[in-house]
């Protein structure tokens, strides 16, 4: 080997042991952690969070105070929700096909943790009544003892869940009749085709005592919406005509219907007609109605239209003294809504879902707009109890 052979040599030997990127790969790889997996656990449900059906397939929770997106709920168009009194659980019924949109048809109740949005257990039912998102079609007692799940199989009937047990305990016929209206003592009351009330006592053991009312409204001359609405606690609900008029009924064996108002009359109008080309401030939209129980105010999500346009959407919100009879304010929407729903607090939040896809949330304080946010908010909303 010459000379300048063993110097060149030397010197690229030196260059591969002093090169610090060289020495640097040739270092021990570091040890990576492996990952934790855990589950997020929210608060305690609050009075202004709200759970807004989305046009998908979903239900989203959402912060009413500060705007934020809490999680999300699974369920179809077909879903029908429910919050227990205690805030604790969530209740989803739900209609599904083991080959999508055809196959093995499996109707079923969910029961989800509200802090963690898990499925906890889910229980199988008779055929349920294909008709999502309307509040009335499900819903549960004043103590949550029990759920009531309105089904078509084709009669009319109600399934009635020991939600503690998680078993269903019988189903009840209702020929004719439709929907549940919780009581406070334990049981419902459905609409029938000729005006009346079937109601169903149902005891600690789970025996139905069924009972009728006489008719009390005019099921083709001036129907009752289905979204009408009734608190559990008190078993009280306010039946709302297509016209405007306003019967309150407190539910139960005999149920007593009290003398109809006319919510344009509360407001210094004329009572609104049913005629087909009389133009008036009327009622409409998928969820049209939502009380305030502590203070008995009523909001009504409002159009001027014709009679039989009870499904069009509102361009203000009516608040309305229900002991009174009296207007108390109107409230001008950013947007044409379809759905209106109101914490149960002394502080209330307004929630209105935009034919746009916005919820829009104000404060009922001082009838200001908080925020309206797009979040495809779609035809019906659910405010803790």
């Amino acid at each position: 080997m010459t000379g300048w052979f063993r110097r060149v040599s030397a010197m690229i030997a030196s260059v591969v042991v002093s090169s610090p990127g060289l020495a640097r790969a040739a270092d021990p790889a570091p040890v990576l952690q492996a990952e934790q997996s855990d589950v997020a656990q929210l608060p305690a449900m609050g009075a202004h969070w709200v759970l807004p059906y989305t046009k998908t397939t979903a239900i989203t929770l959402y912060d009413g105070d500060n705007g934020h997106v809490l999680g999300t709920l699974p369920a179809t168009p077909l879903a029908n929700t429910v919050i227990t009194p205690d805030r604790r659980t969530i209740y989803i019924t739900e209609t599904s096909w083991s080959l999508v949109d055809h196959g093995d048809r499996h109707d079923m109740l969910q029961q989800f943790d509200a802090r963690t949005l898990e499925r906890v257990r889910e229980l199988a039912l008779p055929p349920r009544a294909l008709v999502g998102r309307k509040q009335q079609n499900f819903d549960v007692d004043a103590n949550g003892k029990f759920g009531f799940i309105f089904d078509l199989s084709p009669a009319s009937a109600v399934t009635v869940v020991d939600l503690s047990a998680f078993r269903v305990v019988r189903t009840v016929d209702i020929p004719g009749c439709a929907l549940v209206f919780p009581w406070q003592g334990g049981g419902f009351s459905s609409l029938c085709g000729d005006g009346s009330l079937t109601n169903v006592a149902v005891g600690s053991d789970g025996k139905a005592t069924v009972t009728h009312s006489k008719p009390f409204f005019s099921a083709d001359g001036d129907p009752v919406y289905e979204q009408s609405p009734a608190e559990r606690a008190k078993g009280d609900a306010y039946f709302i005509t297509y016209s405007g008029k306003v019967m309150k009924a407190h539910l139960g064996p005999q149920p007593v219907i009290e003398t109809a108002w006319s919510i344009q009359q509360a407001a210094g109008q004329p009572v609104a007609g049913t005629g087909v080309q009389e133009l008036a401030w009327r009622p409409g939209g998928t969820q049209p109605f939502a009380m305030s129980y502590y203070n008995h105010h009523l909001f009504a999500l409002m159009h001027m239209g014709t009679y039989w346009t009870h499904k069009t959407a509102g361009t203000e919100v009516w608040e309305l003294d229900t002991q009174a009879h009296r207007l108390v304010r109107r409230i001008d929407l950013p947007t044409p809504a379809k759905a209106v729903a109101v914490s149960q607090d002394q502080k209330p939040l307004l929630y209105a879902n935009g034919e746009n896809g916005n919820l829009m949330v104000i404060d009922l304080q001082n009838g200001k707009t908080l925020r309206n946010t797009h979040i495809d908010a779609g035809a019906m909303t659910l405010t803790p109890p």
